[in-house]
């Protein structure tokens, strides 16, 4: 029998090649390790667009880093109250002497969506691409911005009182009746 001197990180490994091995399982994400073996981390799998979104009170602003595709390779719809962007980037590349020892560059078609909120003005959804970032500026409808509302003390025109006077009509005072049996 021989003794092993026990590391806390080879149990997390151990987990991790477990957590790689299910993950493969299902295309997602396999390791690094394994993604070397496969000429890059993204290779035969999507990749998912990354969007930041803002907002103000009169819009929702949806940013996406989009280098190197061309904008006639950029489709946006809308359907449902769910925005998809998708597009496609290629690899055009080509080399003449020797050949890639690693891609990382991300190729390919991709695809993104989102379900807007129900203010959402769907009908004047604009869109932007300038130099590599693609810009979608949603505007809120008018029932969901925030508005004013005027507090009304009652029907008559507001009176001042000096103090120690008395209201000139006193409001009726409910007395409390005596059920009868």
């Amino acid at each position: 029998m021989s003794l092993v001197r026990w590391s806390p990180f080879r149990e997390m490994e151990a987990m991790q090649s477990e957590m790689n091995r299910l993950f493969s399982r299902f295309g997602g994400f396999s390791g690094f390790n394994e993604n070397l073996a496969n000429n890059g981390p993204t290779s035969g799998s999507q990749w998912m667009l990354p969007v930041d979104v803002i907002e103000t009170q009169d819009t929702l602003t949806l940013k996406a880093a989009l280098p190197g595709v061309d904008p006639q390779d950029v489709n946006i719809e809308f359907n449902d109250n769910v925005l998809t962007i998708t597009a496609q980037r290629r690899h055009e590349e080509k080399v003449e002497e020797g050949g890639y020892h690693w891609i990382e560059q991300q190729y390919g078609t991709f695809s993104r969506s989102l379900t807007l909120p129900r203010y959402a003005d769907a009908e004047n959804i604009k869109a932007q691409y300038n130099n590599g970032i693609l810009e979608l500026t949603v505007p809120k409808k008018e029932s969901a911005k925030p508005r004013r509302i005027e507090l009304q003390a009652g029907a008559s025109e507001p009176r001042t009182l000096e103090a120690g006077s008395q209201p000139q009509s006193e409001p009726a005072q409910l007395q409390p009746q005596e059920a009868t049996a």
